[in-house]
């Protein structure tokens, strides 16, 4: 079914639950300033429209005329605003499902809008946090397709997230040109200047619409999980915004992008900054925080205690290394996609050394063998002796020794319906035991990789 802008323009966007809780804190709290309402609403494209609308209500063209969100509070006052806010639905998915709910949108909004800012604050603009706001708002209608046909967008974000042009998959599922939507959308919702500037044609040589459409163009590229070609497209146009003091573009975006991540963990976003660290050497240019989770199994607990504060890779590490005892298995192998997802490759390994092909493994994902089968569906394998037979035409492309020959476990790690990579593991006496605990330990993996859970409620 077309989703037409009557339909569209009627949406209201519900606002995640940790932002009513703050919103509603800050509001009765005397002692509390409207900066720091602002730092909340900044975060969630639908609290900050919905200010922005009650303060357009005020007067025609009031939202041209604001800085930013405290702006707006100043004006309508706190009274107004939490009526308006009370108003407002909730995000009411589990934090575990946020990659299939309107925060998977709003985790990309506020991207952008932190993005835009710092961008804004490098450059010396006068205004950034209207750049902010700008980016924040930049594509309603993807917003309003989330919150209208979950579905629908899930589907638009998968297939970006399979490589397809963010605005080819919305518009596949929008049945009209998503730029022609965010237009229309922009002056429907009253959308502040420079939002509506940027969604339209904007002068190429105007570097403030410039900036938030490349700050908006950085967050697409990290929701769709940092793919190599329009990543080093916008490093090199970042890198002739930036000023000449920031040598390296790349690095300052990665950066911004974990900083982004401390900012934005409380809200229970998915987080690029934490595919950033699987991709090769991103443990190495970019620190990201330890951000709240809570683990759903004890064995990810004891994975992670030695080592609280230790980055993504080294969590993962210290899991492998359990998985190696609790199994008794003597290599363990975690292989995840390259960034263009077409190579399955080595990501880490436990007990196997750096010369053996098994630790080298770099094979084609559309190639037939048993990893790609394994990557087509949720599934774990205990190849034996007994069974190898009917694996044996889909084991040769692999680079399995005699170790491997004695037996082995495989199992597929997903997130939802999107495959994370494969855990291996041979060598040892394996057991039913030890396949059991293979399994245990690979879902936690799972968690660890995909970050569910870090958002305590």
């Amino acid at each position: 079914m077309p989703h037409t802008l009557s339909i569209l323009r009627e949406v209201r966007l519900p606002v995640m639950p940790y932002t009513a809780q703050r919103v509603r804190a800050l509001v009765d709290d005397l002692r509390s300033t409207n900066g720091q309402i602002e730092e909340v609403l900044l975060c969630d494209p639908a609290a900050t429209l919905a200010l922005y609308r009650a303060a357009e209500r005020l007067r025609r063209g009031t939202v041209d005329e604001l800085t930013g969100p405290a702006h707006a509070l100043s004006l309508i006052g706190r009274t107004a605003f939490r009526q308006a806010f009370e108003q407002l639905p909730l995000i009411t998915a589990e934090p575990v499902h946020y990659l299939l709910s309107p925060a998977f949108a709003y985790s990309q909004a506020a991207h952008a809008g932190w993005y835009a800012e710092q961008i804004g604050r490098c450059m010396g603009f006068r205004h950034p946090v209207e750049m902010r706001v700008a980016a924040l708002l930049q594509h309603p209608a993807v917003l309003a397709l989330w919150a209208s046909d979950f579905e629908a967008a899930a589907r638009a974000s998968n297939a970006m997230r399979d490589g397809v042009g963010f605005s080819t998959a919305f518009t596949a599922e929008l049945r009209h040109p998503l730029r022609e939507i965010d237009r229309q959308l922009a002056v429907e919702w009253d959308l502040p200047r420079l939002a509506r500037e940027v969604a339209g044609d904007w002068d190429a040589a105007n570097r403030l619409p410039q900036s938030v459409s490349l700050a908006t163009r950085l967050a697409l590229v990290g929701a769709a999980g940092w793919p190599s070609e329009e990543t080093h497209l916008n490093v090199t146009i970042l890198a002739g915004l930036l000023p000449h003091h920031q040598l390296d573009a790349q690095t300052w975006w990665h950066r911004q992008t974990a900083a982004a991540a401390r900012i934005l963990a409380p809200f229970g976003y998915p987080l690029p900054a934490r595919e950033l660290l699987l991709l090769p050497g991103g443990e190495a240019e970019v620190e990201v925080p330890s951000l709240p989770r809570r683990p759903a199994r004890a064995t990810a607990k004891a994975a992670t205690a030695a080592r609280p504060n230790a980055n993504l890779s080294q969590r993962l590490r210290l899991a492998l290394q359990d998985l190696q005892k609790a199994t008794g298995t003597r290599r363990v192998l975690l292989a995840l996609p390259d960034r263009e997802r077409h190579q399955l490759r080595a990501r880490l390994t436990v007990g196997c050394a750096r010369e053996n092909p098994l630790c080298q493994l770099a094979v084609p994902i559309r190639q037939k063998h048993l990893f790609s089968l394994l990557l087509a569906a949720r599934r774990a394998l205990w190849v034996r002796r007994d069974n190898r037979d009917k694996y044996e035409p889909y084991l040769a492309p692999l680079p399995l020794d005699s170790a491997a020959e004695r037996g082995f476990f495989a199992m597929s790690l997903f997130s939802r319906d999107r495959p994370l990579g494969i855990l291996y593991a041979d060598g040892g006496r394996l057991s039913a035991d030890g396949f059991g605990q293979f399994q245990e330990r690979g879902r936690s993996l799972e968690e660890l990789i995909a970050g569910r859970g870090r958002h305590a409620a």
